[in-house]
């Protein structure tokens, strides 16, 4: 692991990465400097941008020239030589190539109507729908990547405090059994103190199967060995000052999803796409020419005939109009599913918007010195108990009460950033 730490800070500049014992440790930021350096699936969308490149350099191309070799005779018959026509010897010699006979043909094909320009045209269009595929998978990538890291932030805070409360009703339970055996408090308690002790240890179990969910899907993204460790830092605010200084406008966040994501890039690109198309069909009704130059030995009343050609289909009854109206459905269709898409987007924008301003109204009365106090309640509401000041009903709500707050605060950490981040994705501002 510790190869593996150095490797990555000489190779990214990760001045952030620290490593304690077997542990990756990674603030936020550096984490997705490595995930975009090592997911495999990101390298392998990369590749589409070449390969549609591939595909404008092969539409460039013209057709090949075909080269057709014919009616050549290997050898003639003593009754051939008696009755043929007699040719001109070849290559000096006095008698061969006598009553040889070959002829040759090379063919053309040249296209009409602009059918190649459009094939490059969308080839081109390819190529921008591989580059907006490429963007709209990075966006979901790093959203994906950022909601991972705040799950995996949240188990790990709640598991700190479970093991926390765990270990201080531990104590509690040692310190009663004590008590008990010397007569001085009934077994209840004890049994209700054990009962606490063991739901604790459940949840810790289930929580930790989550993180380790959690953690094998943070390997696979960041490309890391399977026995890495993860700790991510600086992920939630310790103030817990969820505020937004400055509160967009909606329409303007609206505007710029419109400019701004990829699938409505897409979208758009895909009616350009159905366009040209159409524009191929047309095309095909216009018929491809193929010239020719042929030679002939020995097969026509010149000798050694040379000759051109050229050939053409008639459109008499395939003028393409099967494929002109597939493509103009293909048209219509493009254009209703644009403007579906684009609805689609102004009302993911709304409703990301709505859930961030609602998410945010929680802090408004959360900050640093209630969570201290809450902490320093449960430790005075431990003693107290320890020390019978309290009874046990009271202790015990108050330890439930503590428990729910805690996780509802973190929870809320978690799911405002999750809000916030969603913002960022169906805007596309992820991407500028």
């Amino acid at each position: 692991m510790r190869k593996i730490l150095i490797l990555l800070t000489i190779c990214f500049y990760l001045p952030a990465i620290a490593q304690i014992s077997d542990t990756l440790v990674l603030e936020k930021e550096a984490a997705e400097q490595l995930l975009l350096a090592n997911n495999l699936q990101l390298l392998a969308h990369q590749l589409n941008i070449e390969k549609a490149e591939a595909d404008i350099v092969q539409a460039k191309v013209w057709p090949n020239p075909q080269l057709e070799l014919d009616e050549i005779n290997l050898w003639t018959t003593p009754y051939q030589q008696r009755t043929g026509e007699e040719l001109p010897s070849l290559f000096g010699s006095e008698s061969f190539g006598k009553f040889r006979q070959i002829s040759a043909r090379i063919e053309q094909l040249v296209e009409t109507a602009g059918k190649r320009k459009k094939r490059i045209k969308m080839t081109e269009v390819d190529q921008s729908l591989a580059l907006s595929y490429l963007e709209d998978f990075l966006l979901s990538l790093k959203i994906e990547f950022r909601k991972n890291i705040y799950s995996y932030s949240y188990y790990e805070a709640y598991l700190e405090m479970l093991e926390r409360q765990l270990e201080s009703i531990t104590g509690l339970v040692d310190s009663y059994q004590r008590q008990y055996e010397r007569g001085n408090i009934n077994k209840y308690e004890v049994i209700r103190l054990r009962s606490i002790q063991l739901q604790l240890k459940d949840e810790i179990i289930d929580q930790r199967e989550a993180l380790n969910a959690l953690q094998s899907q943070l390997i696979v993204l960041l490309n890391l060995p399977d026995e890495a460790e993860l700790k991510f830092t600086n992920v939630f605010r310790d103030d817990y000052a969820y505020q937004l200084e400055f509160i967009p406008d909606l329409e303007y966040l609206k505007s710029l999803a419109l400019l701004h994501r990829p699938d409505v890039k897409i979208s758009k690109l895909d009616t350009d796409m159905a366009n040209r198309q159409l524009d191929y069909e047309k095309a095909l009704r216009v018929p491809d020419i193929e010239f020719s130059l042929g030679y002939d030995r020995g097969g026509n009343i010149l000798q050694d005939f040379v000759g051109i050609g050229l050939s053409i289909d008639l459109p008499f009854f395939d003028r393409n109009k099967g494929g002109i109206r597939k493509a103009e459905l293909n048209v219509a269709q493009a254009d209703f599913a644009q403007t579906e898409h684009l609805k689609r987007v102004n009302a993911e924008v709304f409703e990301k918007y709505k859930n961030l301003m609602q998410t945010k109204r929680f802090f408004q009365d959360i900050d640093r010195d209630y969570v201290d106090d809450l902490d320093l309640s449960i430790e005075v509401y431990t003693k107290n108990f320890r020390n019978q000041a309290v009874n046990m009903l009271e202790f015990l709500d108050f330890l439930e009460a503590y428990m729910d707050n805690k996780q509802i605060i973190l929870e809320n950490q978690k799911q405002f950033m999750d809000a916030l981040e969603e913002l960022r994705f169906v805007t596309g501002l992820e991407l500028q």
